[in-house]
């Protein structure tokens, strides 16, 4: 506790670091201070005054007495600083044993009184804040009497309010100090891995000023302290996002006060005693029952002096938490109870602003926001009716809830463990689409949403793994990526979804691609097929043909390796009644270390219906809904089978495919093996090894050559008969002993039927086929089928063409690049798939090419600086970009200017030359304002009570001599806040209407509403005036209209609601220009907000440019609809007056000339009222001043001075008159004849 100076016998080291006990474990602020009762005296005062507190003994409390209650102890009053009386608080509690010597004591010796000074005006106060961690003291408080109102009243036991202490800070919990002895500095950057979601944002950055702010910049590069707070709050329109727990101009350069701060990153269920703290009061006072605290922030101002620190008095100490799950996030403000100490009187600026705003809508002020200025800067003192407890805010920062991928990938990756290493090097996707069809091996799989955009093929082997292959709208690779179980896609897609394709994070991306390497086709090996079809045609893996008709089981193929081995028999039957022969059968045994062996039978029945056991269990085939055409599927371990009318298809763990087909009542097959079974085969299909020439190799390991005569081949073949019938199973009929098939020579001798060949042109196997049964539909078949495997074999051996140039395109704003792309292969020409102005293409001769074959992903950097490319899944990506000093901005398309952070308070800020001076009475850099040195003499000064009227609030002011002045209202012109007559914001009677309008929109994104929306809000959200509220409706219209392009374009209907504000230019925007800054908005931009995956909707959908018509006005209030809503509460006859740049306004009389005859006008509670001056010769009166009256002085002055005048004139004229008589007396003679006479 603090005492005055002039009374103090104990001496109390001051708090530099932490003012909570060292040990964090067990600690919990709420149970800091204890509930006793505290004897009081009702101070019948309203406004704050000096008081006076007499303890009756002198008070001693040892420390050893202490030492066994856990928690610390706070001890001290506290005074109400809101309406009615005000009442002390006694509360006690103790330090922990770690905070001093169990053996030490403190004693408090008074000789008299105990003063503890508090005076709210100029924040000069002592009342009790944190002790030193190394005393310890109990004191008891007798009733406080106020010198204000001089009245006692008996002491009543009170259950105090809850007090707030700070989480414990300083080095002893591991905190980190940052300050810089400057005017204005900011921390370094924090970079959450997971972002912090603000608003509907996720912030990537965030910094700590001096000036009581954290702020949540663009990018890295946009730093600013920002001193001074917008006058009018927070509003939603503000163009910074930053939460402000004490948010004024703070001076750390004298050398005085610091800042602690500590980041906590619990990703993966760390556990700590002070974030389980504030996850229990998250839990508490935001009615959130499943929190779970993942990166959390604590910043502590301790001692903050005001600016000018030089000579100003009082410091603050206060601090901030905050803390997000990935989805939500809070902010705890806590203020030290007796530690908020700036004067009031020496703020001269816009008064401090506590709160924040997301930069995109959201926001919310403190409630001290409505409060006089001088509660506003006694946060530790307000009552926060949530929590009961003084000194705390809690804010909801977050807008939206959505998912956090980051957060997601980061626990994937944390519990993924390593991928075996077997078999990595033999993956590979095929190559194209139109490659990967006619590898059985790959399955076609339907993703739904996942894979909106490309075609997907999938294989999966035991011993090798699985691997999924996407594929674009030409058939190109786009990428691959192995997964570790079959059909389990989605779960294996979504991890890469979270690192990659909703992450514009590069470094998740990486982190998931050393354990996900992406995979290409460069080591893609097709399978080799052999096929075998009609009255048996054979194709051996290495091309070797031969027509074999033997009658009988016979082995076709057995391959082996370390890792599997298989086994294919086949069945033949005689066909029909001719000498030949057909397969009506197919056996395959797969068997490899990892799975039970695996084997599948192919019978032939009636109507070319292929019957299917696999291990002697018939198969029941489901339609895969998802297929256009249909595709029947059978899935277990091991195999997957499909079927397709009468084709049957097989793939053996992902290595071996056979497919069956069923026409003309014959089975043809194909077989495809892996490159594994190279140099390891034998049976029919010969020995694989690239040599036609040995493949006819019998089991005795004799060879005979490939050109040998159709009898020498059929021997052949009948040395692969077999007698084993416990895979093919028993045969139904029986066969001749002594079966010899016709040859093609004997045919073509016997015959001489051209009719029945001419649609062979040539073919052999039609040929024979047509001669030997008779049916030229059966010879038709094999040549359709013969023609179908060519093709096949052809389109898997097909590669495409190389592309050799720059695999990273870096271009800059305002530059032109030329890239040169050459391919070695033939026919290769390039184009761009999406036609656009920034980008064309020529070739070595300069004209313009019209087909891209592509290979290569390309980066294109649209910045002034180049970082690095920052997305990792698109064709065209864009890059990030480092700025220098002077640029900023996501693209650096920002420069730097001295009028980027507002000045001083009606200070100008000159382009280029920055602000300028600060207004007269104040002294500064026009950024920084502040009053002149203030003097000792009135640090003991207090204001009288009720000095000030109407909410004013009365500090002492040193430029008054130390007298009382008055900080009013902005509707009173005189010193105590008595006498109206400056204008005010009126204030809304009842809920405003909105301004309503109508869009609609076309866009061939394939955008989702939620996209739309994000679009359209921060379109409007930046025009030229801020009023845009939220879009109450997003929908799409019912159907789109397909371009020639290919994509299809969409209509959406809007409709965006405004809100009306009563000052500044928002009504005249709203009702005379908004449409046309809407039509201004929606005009193609190339520099619009670059979108983060990890925000969740995107901002930047491209939508087409619209016209008058696509913009319709559903609602608009006019002038005088609008006055209705909006009152001049306080004085009489304060009225609406409308203007369109300064909106509605609440104007007193006096302003517009009330009084009249230059009367002095002055607005009382009862009305305006005119004093009357006298000017010339008049004297106003009336109650308006309306009549004049002449001076009565003044009326005899005009009188004699025209009597005196016309006397005047009367004796000049007189005087002229005698004048002239005279002149013609003194020069008269006598006429000549009058002489005569």
């Amino acid at each position: 506790m603090e005492t005055s100076r002039e009374s103090q016998t104990s001496t109390l080291s001051p708090l530099t670091t932490s003012t909570l006990s060292s040990s964090v474990s067990g600690y919990s602020p709420t149970d800091d201070i204890s509930q006793d009762a505290a004897t009081s005296g009702a101070g019948s005062t309203s406004s704050p005054s000096r008081v006076s507190h007499k303890p009756s003994t002198t008070s001693e409390m040892p420390t050893s007495s202490a030492s066994t209650a856990p928690g610390f102890a706070v001890t001290g009053s506290s005074t109400t600083l809101f309406t009615g009386p005000s009442t002390p608080l006694s509360i006690t509690s103790t330090f922990p044993p770690s905070t001093a010597s169990s053996s030490s004591s403190v004693k408090t010796q008074t000789s008299g009184t105990i003063t503890t000074s508090l005076r709210i005006g100029n924040q000069r106060r002592t009342t009790p804040s944190l002790l030193s961690t190394t005393s310890q003291t109990r004191t008891t408080l007798s009733p406080r009497t106020s010198t204000g109102a001089h009245s006692t009243a008996a002491p009543v036991p009170i259950k105090p309010e809850k007090g707030v202490s700070l989480f414990p800070y300083g080095p002893r919990v591991g905190d980190r100090e940052f300050v810089k002895r400057t005017v204005d500095f900011t921390s370094p950057l924090f970079k959450p891995q997971i972002g912090f979601p603000l608003g509907s944002s996720l912030r990537d950055y965030l910094y700590f000023t001096d000036n009581g702010q954290i702020i949540f910049p663009e990018s890295e590069y946009q730093i600013f302290s920002y001193p001074n707070p917008p006058a009018r709050g927070f509003t939603g329109s503000d163009s910074v996002a930053l939460v402000a727990p004490f948010w004024d101009d703070a001076d750390f350069s004298s050398g005085q006060g610091t800042i602690f701060y500590q980041e906590y990153e619990t990703l993966y269920d760390e556990h700590n005693q002070l974030l389980w703290q504030v996850e229990s009061w998250i839990k508490k006072f935001t009615y959130t029952w499943s929190y779970k605290a993942r990166w959390t922030l604590k910043v502590t101002w301790v001692n903050a002096p005001a600016y000018p620190a030089r000579w100003t008095f009082g410091t603050n100490t206060y601090q901030v938490i905050l803390s997000t799950d990935g989805s939500r996030s809070y902010a705890l403000f806590l203020y030290q109870s007796g530690g908020m100490q700036w004067d009031v009187t020496q703020r001269p600026g816009n008064p401090v602003l506590m709160g924040f705003s997301s930069g995109d809508g959201h926001f919310e002020n403190s409630p001290l926001t409505s409060q006089p200025m001088w509660q506003k800067y006694l946060p530790d003192q307000f009552l926060n009716s949530n929590s009961g407890l003084r000194g705390l805010q809690v804010y909801s920062l977050h807008g939206e809830e959505r998912p956090n991928y980051r957060l997601r990938c980061l626990q994937w990756l944390k519990r993924q463990p390593q991928w075996p290493t077997w078999g990595w090097n033999q993956i590979a996707c095929p190559c194209s689409w139109q490659q990967g069809l006619w590898d059985l091996r790959f399955q076609p799989i339907s993703m739904g949403w996942w894979g909106l955009g490309s075609k997907q093929l999938c294989s999966f082997s035991s011993w090798r793994g699985g691997v999924c292959c996407s594929y674009g709208p030409w058939g190109e690779l786009l990428q691959g990526w192995r997964v570790h179980a079959p059909w389990q896609f989605d779960q294996e897609l979504e991890p890469q979804s979270w690192c990659c394709r909703w992450n514009d994070q590069p470094s998740f991306c990486a982190l998931y691609q050393q354990r996900q390497p992406r995979i290409g086709c460069a080591g893609y090996r097709p399978p080799r097929p052999a096929w075998m079809f009609g009255d048996p045609h054979i194709t051996t893996l290495d091309g070797a043909s031969f027509t074999f008709n033997g009658l009988g089981d016979f082995q076709l193929v057995r391959a082996w390796d370390g890792n599997s081995s298989f086994l294919l028999q086949g069945r033949t039957a005689q066909t029909g009644s001719a000498q030949a022969t057909n397969f009506i059968a197919f056996a395959a045994k797969y068997d490899t270390s990892r799975l039970s062996p695996i084997t599948v039978r192919w019978l032939l029945e009636p109507s070319d219906t292929i019957h299917v056991q696999v291990n002697n269990q018939t198969v029941t085939f489901e339609t895969n809904r998802e297929d256009p055409e249909g595709l029947e599927i059978f899935n277990t371990t091991g195999i997957i089978m499909t079927r397709n009318g009468s084709l049957v298809s097989a793939t053996f763990d992902g290595t071996v495919t056979i497919s069956v087909t069923a026409l003309a009542n014959i089975l043809h097959t194909s077989c495809s093996l892996p490159e594994e079974y190279r140099n390891r085969t034998e049976g029919l299909l010969g020995v694989w090894n690239d040599n036609p020439d040995d493949d006819f190799r019998m089991p005795n390991g004799s060879t005979i050559p490939s050109n040998s005569a159709e009898e020498t081949l059929f021997q052949y073949g009948m040395t692969w008969e077999i007698n084993d019938t416990r895979l093919l199973g028993k045969r139904d009929d029986h066969l001749p002993s002594n079966f010899t098939p016709i040859f093609l020579s004997q045919l073509q001798k016997k015959t001489s039927d051209k009719k029945l060949v001419a649609e062979c042109n040539g073919d052999k196997q039609c040929i024979y086929d047509s001669l030997a049964t008779r049916n030229t539909g059966i010879g038709l078949s094999t040549k359709m089928l013969f023609r179908r495997h060519q093709q096949m074999n052809a389109t898997l051996n097909k590669y495409p063409p190389s592309i050799d140039g720059q695999r990273v395109l870096e271009a800059y704003v305002g530059q032109t690049k030329r890239i040169q792309y050459t391919s070695h292969s033939a026919k290769v020409t390039f184009t761009l798939r999406n036609n656009g102005t920034d980008f064309r293409l020529f070739d070595r001769f300069g004209s313009e090419e019209s087909l891209l074959i592509r290979n290569n992903v390309f980066t294109v950097v649209w910045c002034l600086k180049f970082k690095g490319p920052q997305i990792i899944s698109n064709p065209f990506q864009v890059a990030g970009c480092k700025c220098d000093r002077n640029t900023f901005g996501h693209y650096c398309e920002l420069s730097k200017d001295l009028c980027e952070e507002p000045c001083f308070r009606s200070v100008q800020c000159i382009p280029g030359k920055g602000c300028e001076a600060c207004p007269p009475n104040l002294t500064g850099d026009g950024r920084h304002c502040s009053a002149r040195e203030t003097s000792l003499l009135c640090q003991n000064q207090s204001c009288p009570v009720n000095y000030c009227f109407n909410r004013g609030h009365c500090s002492i002011s040193q430029a008054l001599g130390c007298r009382p002045a008055c900080t009013c209202p902005p509707a009173f012109t005189d010193t105590r806040c008595i006498v109206a007559g400056n204008n005010f914001a009126p204030t809304v009677r009842q809920e405003l209407p909105l301004r309503v309008i109508q869009l609609w929109l076309s866009e061939e994104e394939n955008a989702s509403a939620t996209d739309v929306n994000a679009s359209v809000a921060y379109r409007l959200r930046n025009l030229n005036v801020r009023a845009f509220l939220r879009n109450r409706l997003v929908a799409p219209s019912e159907s789109g209209t397909a371009l020639a392009s290919g994509s299809l374009l969409r209509r959406w209907k809007v409709i965006s609601e405004f809100q009306y504000l009563p000052s500044g230019p928002v009504i005249d925007f709203l009702n005379t220009e908004l449409l046309d800054a809407v039509l201004e908005a929606f005009l193609p931009q190339s520099s619009w907000r670059r979108w983060s995956r990890s925000e969740g909707p995107r901002t930047n959908v491209n939508f087409h440019p619209i016209s008058r018509e696509d913009v319709d006005s559903l609602l608009a209030l006019n002038v005088s609809t609008l006055r209705n809503y909006f009152i001049c509460s306080g004085y009489k006859d304060y009225h609406l007056v409308y203007s369109p740049q300064s909106g509605l306004t609440c104007v007193s009389p006096c302003s517009e000339g009330y009084c009249e005859h230059e009367g002095q006008c002055q607005h009382w509670p009862q009305g305006p009222r005119c004093t009357c001056v006298p000017f010339s010769i008049y004297t106003p009166w009336g109650e308006r001043c309306e009549h004049l009256g002449m001076k009565l002085g003044a009326f005899f002055g005009i009188l004699f001075g025209a009597l005196g005048f016309l006397l005047l004139l009367g004796a000049v004229v007189f005087v002229v008159l005698r004048f002239w008589c005279y002149r013609g007396n003194h020069y008269s003679y006598p006429h000549p004849l009058d002489s005569e006479s």
